[in-house]
């Protein structure tokens, strides 16, 4: 029988490891993501607490065209995030190269603040100089959205549906 049990626990830890993105990262997949945004939505709405949405978007400017660059400093991206973010802050992935920080708990105050101290961390990377810029737009429930639906559909725009 606990043979059983751990077999059944290290299949789980496995599962989620899997869902989670290697090394340092910590980012979860999109279908992990959006699971726990509904629960903290929902918990939110229940206890009538905030949760806010923070969406980083890496944009290259024209004279920028070159994937590698790209993708080393999206990565760059990455990983400042996740050394910024605190540990009860949720970390995910919304499909290939945007990624999206669930600040349970925060309403839009504590969500700008969030907002301002990685855009002050992000000075010290320069990336403008290299063509690239990002952009940090906000959502919080339940001011800007009633569900998780909504929210995502404020958050993405068109392309949320």
């Amino acid at each position: 029988m606990k043979g059983r049990e751990e077999l059944r626990m290290k299949t789980s830890k496995e599962r989620f490891e899997e869902k989670v993105g290697g090394g340092s990262d910590r980012v979860l997949d999109k279908d992990l993501f959006l699971f726990l945004l509904d629960l903290e939505v929902k918990r939110a709405r229940r206890y009538q607490n905030f949760i806010c949405l923070l969406l980083p978007k890496l944009k290259p400017s024209s004279k920028s065209d070159n994937e590698a660059m790209f993708q080393n400093y999206y990565q760059t991206l990455v990983t400042l995030l996740t050394e910024e973010m605190r540990e009860t802050d949720i970390v995910g992935s919304l499909g290939k190269n945007q990624l999206a920080i669930l600040l349970p708990y925060a309403d839009i105050s504590a969500g700008g603040h969030a907002k301002s101290r990685f855009e002050n961390a992000l000075k010290y990377y320069n990336l403008n100089s290299n063509g690239f810029e990002v952009i940090i737009d906000q959502v919080c429930f339940p001011i800007n959205a009633t569900d998780t639906h909504s929210l995502l559909q404020k958050a993405l725009g068109p392309e949320a549906s």
